[in-house]
């Protein structure tokens, strides 16, 4: 276990290709205006190296995924949204985290530090050296990608004017970032498209790139998916530009996320050294476990899914389908008041070398169906966008009985059972904490009960992506994620609606003050704190 040492490791990313590539300064002057300084400008326009070396930095810096300082993973996501979206429970931190709301400063402010230093400060340096537009057009896709995982973390951050002051940065409402993050994907879009029909056969940028090899096409559908993705989730804070932007995105000639060999996955190679960075948190360290939920879910579903995405745990007592061992998850915010929990539960079915995963063809299918559900144009019905959502995500993990799954109406959230025997942790059958949803479609049925039937699923397929599957209960109200046993905030956050956001980083608290003071009254209101809403995230989910 390596959180006793995260933060006396040194923050450079990717050390050694920073000397020999791009080095950048860590202070907060560099953070805001990180400039390479290995090569001459000259060196790094030639044949686009100036993009190539920039690139995958940014690629593997959404998902920290690179083989030095592996742990960055696991405060950029692990130990906040990968807990707070019923995935994963942490273990061994005692009984003071963010587990239980006890929010750590020092854990909080990485999912910012990684974003600004790996995404923002490489995007920044390639926009200065890189010859093409169409590579500037992929970085900033990439940059998209990056950076709405970090605004719907912490809400208003630092976008629009980055780099243009060299000492501060003020930041934008989140609803600017949206804004500004569909005029960069339009753009991006556009310059993509234009480019392709030029030039067909260009691949040079292939070298460099983790997730398409080059093929801009490529680009331009998960461009669309990303832009579906954002639309949808300001579907209930502004309705009419969701609807604008999801329809475009469904519309444009080149398509979105469809196939499994569509899938934007990061993979190492091309000289990049990758470590599944969930994989390191869970396993290296043995720091998290499988949530509560997800076991509640997947088991009441009976769904074949369930050791595609965790392993069995061998000890005596437990049988899951006649194999000894079973298939056990940790509620979040219980006392750890001994060694039995890490050693009855268990997790992650990773391996090193797994690719991170930007966004899948399912995801895109179940966005389709919310869409269709709204009454958008998306192409066909909410029904059969919604069992496509399934069937891809069966497809995806190799499973057969996709079928009878659909037609499953029986099925529903199974009840929990502490796997040491602590009843307080129990949620039994009938508890207002289980969710009555089954999983085939009814047309008849109201549109939240449809609604909870998409976001269910989309929730299932999109696993590990615990950013996402956050945002997504928070926007939605789904699917049913238990709430904490403990709440050690003070009543900052409810234990009903769960943690909202987390707080501006602490660094910036100390090195560009000002701008996050004025930060918090972009908050609409609210206190820097994790119990208020993000501007996306409506108490009235009603559709």
């Amino acid at each position: 276990m390596k959180h006793l040492n995260i933060f006396s490791k040194p923050t450079a990313i990717f050390a050694l290709m920073l000397v020999v590539l791009f080095s950048a300064c860590r202070k907060n002057y560099d953070l805001y205006n990180t400039n390479p300084n290995a090569l001459s400008p000259d060196d790094l326009k030639k044949d686009n190296l100036g993009a190539g070396t920039f690139i995958p930095t940014m690629q593997v810096n959404v998902f920290y995924n690179f083989k030095k300082d592996d742990w960055k993973y696991q405060v950029q996501q692990n130990l906040n949204a990968d807990a707070f979206s019923g995935y994963f429970a942490p273990v061994g931190f005692g009984d003071q985290s963010n587990a239980n709301y006890n929010l750590n400063v020092g854990w909080n402010t990485w999912p910012f530090k990684v974003a600004y230093e790996g995404i923002m400060g490489n995007w920044k340096a390639l926009k200065s050296f890189a010859s093409g537009a169409q590579v500037i057009a992929v970085s900033d896709i990439i940059k998209v990608e990056g950076m709405h995982r970090v605004t719907d973390i912490y809400g208003p951050i630092p976008y629009s004017k980055f780099g243009v002051n060299a000492l501060v940065t003020p930041y934008d409402s989140q609803e600017t970032v949206y804004n500004t993050f569909f005029q960069e994907l339009d753009n991006a879009i556009k310059v993509l498209s234009d480019y392709v029909v030029k030039n067909p056969s260009d691949n040079t940028l292939a070298k460099f790139d983790l997730v398409y090899n080059g093929d801009y096409k490529q680009w331009i559908k998960f461009a669309n998916s990303l832009k579906l993705r954002l639309a949808i989730r300001i579907a209930y804070i502004n309705p009419g530009l969701a609807q604008t932007k999801a329809e475009e995105a469904v519309k444009n000639p080149y398509g979105l996320l469809t196939t499994q060999a569509d899938n934007a996955l990061v993979v190492g190679g091309k000289g990049v050294v990758t470590n599944n960075g969930l994989r390191v948190a869970d396993i290296d360290y043995n720091n998290s476990r499988m949530n509560a939920s997800i076991e509640s879910i997947l088991k009441g579903f009976n769904d074949p899914r369930l050791p595609k995405y965790f392993q069995i745990n061998p000890s005596a007592g437990f049988k899951y389908d006649g194999v000894v061992g079973d298939f056990k998850g940790l509620r979040t915010g219980i006392v750890m008041n001994n060694k039995t929990y890490e050693t009855r539960t268990y997790s992650v079915n990773l391996n090193e070398n797994t690719p991170v995963q930007y966004m899948c063809a399912a995801e895109v299918a179940f966005l389709r169906a919310e869409g269709a559900l709204r009454n958008w144009n998306m192409g066909g019905s909410a029904q059969s966008f919604y069992e496509q959502g399934i069937r891809l995500s069966f497809g995806q993990y190799g499973l057969n009985g996709v079928d009878a799954y659909i037609a499953d109406n029986s099925s529903t959230q199974a009840s929990y059972t502490d796997p040491t025997g602590v009843t307080a942790n129990n949620v039994a059958a009938g508890s207002p904490l289980l969710s009555t949803t089954t999983i085939k479609w009814d047309e008849a049925a109201s549109k939240q009960v449809k609604l909870e039937k998409i976001i269910t699923q989309k929730w299932i397929a999109i696993y590990p992506d615990g950013q996402e599957a956050w945002s997504e209960f928070r926007r939605t109200g789904f699917p049913k994620i238990f709430p904490v046993v403990n709440n050690a905030s003070g009543g900052l956050i409810s234990t009903q609606t769960q943690i909202r956001r987390l707080p501006f980083s602490d660094d910036e608290y100390k090195s560009n003050t000002a701008e996050v003071q004025k930060a918090i009254a972009l908050l609409g209101g609210g206190a820097d704190n994790g119990g208020t809403r993000l501007w996306w995230d409506v108490p009235n989910k009603n559709l």
